[in-house]
């Protein structure tokens, strides 16, 4: 464990002893049961109640973050709020991906209720408690105090994005130099941690942006092996895999539908039988079928959350490399103008 002086905050110390904690946990299994346990994500935040609130005229989902004995509520773009600071100050980093927000034509489908729809709401608990779990088990993000920040109860998430680190980020990362900047961004001279990658104002804001069209003189082999893999990754999932789990998705709807069609059917036909044999074996037949509506729900909403998110989850995070790789092209272009 570390030191008291390598943490910049209480919650930052907080949150690694919990990760110490669980990574405890792992040894003492592995002790117990002589068999290797990979290291693992261990959700030591966690995401319990979705509430509806108001404030200003205006509605939202307040999510209930915990972790330990600590809670504070968040809204959904307070979180994309965050992830945009990090993707910022950490402009060559792989920072977690968090659910996409609605379209205007997803709104209208949902009847412009799409906020409450139960549905989207767990599914929005689930994939955010992911991105906070990902961030505080980063080696570097982990430390970072914005984070901290946006997990400490009774903190005003807009005084944070109206705090000097943020508001004096330039625009676009490319008038920032990816360099090392010892400690955290919030609390520099507070921490005695490893100097770090961190977006800084070293690059005058008078500088042009390159074009994507202009010729690079200079390619590493390696960087042009990168993208082309990361291309071919995020062609294979956004195209094959999840158009097949959308296929396989609707065959179960269709399947759940005709159940349920096929249940109500059997369970009426039962009702105009007179012969009590009958009608009863009749019932027995629906009542099979119903639970098989049922249970085919059920392993849809299963194979949602267990496999099409995390599936979906690896799409996001072929796109992220992909905005990082033309990061790092771009400012290749720039360095060589």
């Amino acid at each position: 464990m570390a030191d008291v002086g390598d943490y910049c905050c209480s919650i930052d110390r907080y949150l690694h002893e919990l990760l110490d904690d669980a990574n405890e946990q792992r040894r003492r299994a592995e002790a117990q049961d002589g068999e290797y346990q990979a290291p693992q994500l261990y959700f030591v935040v966690h995401i319990g109640e979705a509430e509806k609130m108001s404030e200003g005229g205006s509605s939202f989902i307040a999510y209930t973050i915990s972790y330990g004995e600590y809670e504070v509520r968040r809204r959904y773009s307070e979180f994309e709020s965050l992830r945009s600071c990090l993707c910022r100050l950490y402009p060559t980093f792989i920072v977690p991906p968090i659910p996409e927000k609605h379209s205007l034509t997803q709104y209208a489908v949902l009847q412009k209720r799409a906020k409450e729809d139960q549905y989207i709401i767990e599914r929005r608990k689930r994939m955010l408690e992911r991105f906070l779990n990902h961030l505080v088990g980063h080696p570097i993000l982990s430390s970072e105090h914005i984070l901290h920040r946006f997990l400490e109860g009774g903190v005003s998430w807009t005084e944070v994005l109206h705090s000097p680190i943020i508001t004096g980020l330039p625009k676009t990362p490319l008038h920032s130099s990816p360099s090392k900047a010892p400690g955290s961004s919030l609390a520099d001279g507070m921490s005695q941690q490893q100097p770090k990658i961190a977006a800084t104002n070293s690059f005058a804001s008078g500088v042009p942006v390159p074009s994507t069209l202009a010729p690079i003189t200079n390619i590493e082999p390696r960087w042009m092996d990168c993208e082309l893999f990361t291309n071919k990754y995020a062609n294979h999932f956004a195209g094959v895999i999840e158009r097949n789990e959308r296929r396989i998705y609707r065959k179960l709807g269709e399947l759940s539908s005709d159940y349920a069609e096929l249940g109500a059917t059997l369970n009426g036909f039962s009702l105009l039988e007179h012969p009590e044999g009958l009608a009863a074996a009749i019932e027995r037949a629906g009542q099979a079928v119903d639970s098989s509506y049922i249970e085919t729900g059920q392993l849809l909403t299963q194979m949602e959350s267990e496999v099409g998110e995390p599936i979906h989850g690896y799409s996001q995070y072929a796109a992220i490399i992909k905005q990082v790789l033309r990061f790092r092209l771009l400012k290749n272009l720039q360095l060589e103008g």
